[in-house]
């Protein structure tokens, strides 16, 4: 099947930005390729954003718009409502605080001409208070052989096609039929899961075929404020519990026992800057040791319920395996 005549889904998570989630819309309509079908997932009680679609008939009808309304609000849940309800060859996904580019499907269409692709995404430029950013990368989308995550699918790379483990949230595609529903047990943060991309690119991987980062794929991205949160603080041991859990199911979930081992050492040993380690809690402590030991605590406190959270899933793996409870 060619690029050309791949049907594509678009799906937008969105939750109480009426006004973010327009202006994507918008630039999604000024595309040189249209999807076959947009899905926006709102929460049921958000009013706000269900009114604004309504003014929005033009648009909606040349991004061949639908509304799906779910009960519970949450990253997770809302992208796998709108999976479940996905008939497009290729499932994209962006953010509501995102304006995709004229080319942005073209470009992630075009290597699914090769069926061993499996996955495409793009940069999404991101700007602070209006300003671009535009630190160069070195690494994009790979997990060390220790467990880093080593995303940078927002900074500067040259042109053209990269493999990659995994893709970023902001600007992803996948092939429908390669496609698992996104892991409930990764733990909701302020507004979000962190990582579910990366447990759905893994997954993707898993299941065959290659994962491409096209740096011209892009879509800009405007950090909004999620509704009633602030900002996400790594610092605050409810987020430090968080970030360490989902990387510690994560890696367990998709990585042999020996890569398990490597990374819990280097985890607890090391670390890294909002994951704090041994070492990292050590050189953090010297700007407020209060703060930092909560962080540590908080952070190994995740780890441990990630690993067991993993078994948890294991065990039950083997059940259903088995025919179920005896």
């Amino acid at each position: 099947m060619s690029d050309s005549t791949l049907t594509m889904t678009v799906i937008i998570p969105s939750y109480h930005r009426p006004e973010n989630l327009r202006h994507c819309l918008e630039a999604l309509a000024r595309g040189r390729r249209l999807p076959q079908e947009t899905l926006v997932v709102l929460h049921e009680e958000d009013e706000a954003s269900q009114t604004a679609l309504l003014g929005l008939s033009e648009i909606a009808e040349k991004v061949n718009l639908r509304t799906i309304l779910v009960a519970q609000a949450g990253q997770v849940l809302q992208m796998n409502a709108g999976l479940a309800e996905a008939r497009g060859d290729v499932v994209c996904f962006t953010d509501d605080d995102c304006l995709p580019h004229e080319d942005w499907l073209e470009r992630l269409a075009a290597p699914y001409a090769d069926p061993e692709v499996s996955g495409v995404g793009g940069r999404d430029v991101v700007y602070h208070e209006g300003v671009r950013s535009e630190r160069a990368g070195r690494v994009v989308g790979r997990i060390s052989g220790c467990g880093r995550l080593l995303g940078s699918h927002h900074e500067v790379f040259p042109p053209g096609l990269r493999e990659v483990q995994h893709l970023k949230g902001a600007n992803m595609s996948f092939r429908r039929s390669r496609m698992v529903p996104l892991d409930p047990r990764l733990v909701l943060g302020p507004g979000d899961s962190p990582m579910n991309d990366t447990d759905l690119s893994l997954s993707v991987g898993e299941g065959g075929g290659r994962l491409l980062y096209d740096p011209e794929a892009q879509v800009d991205h405007h950090p909004a404020p999620r509704h009633g949160i602030t900002h996400r603080d790594p610092s605050r041991p409810e987020q430090a519990y968080i970030d360490g859990h989902n990387w510690a199911y994560l890696i367990c979930k998709h990585f042999p026992a020996w890569r398990r081992a490597v990374f819990m050492a280097y985890a607890l040993l090391v670390g890294s800057s909002n994951r704090l380690g041994l070492v990292k809690f050590l050189v953090t402590a010297l700007r407020g040791p209060r703060v930092a030991g909560r962080q540590y605590l908080a952070t190994c406190r995740g780890l441990r319920a990630g690993v067991r959270d993993w078994r948890g899933a294991q065990a039950e793996l083997r059940t259903e395996a088995q025919g179920g409870p005896r």
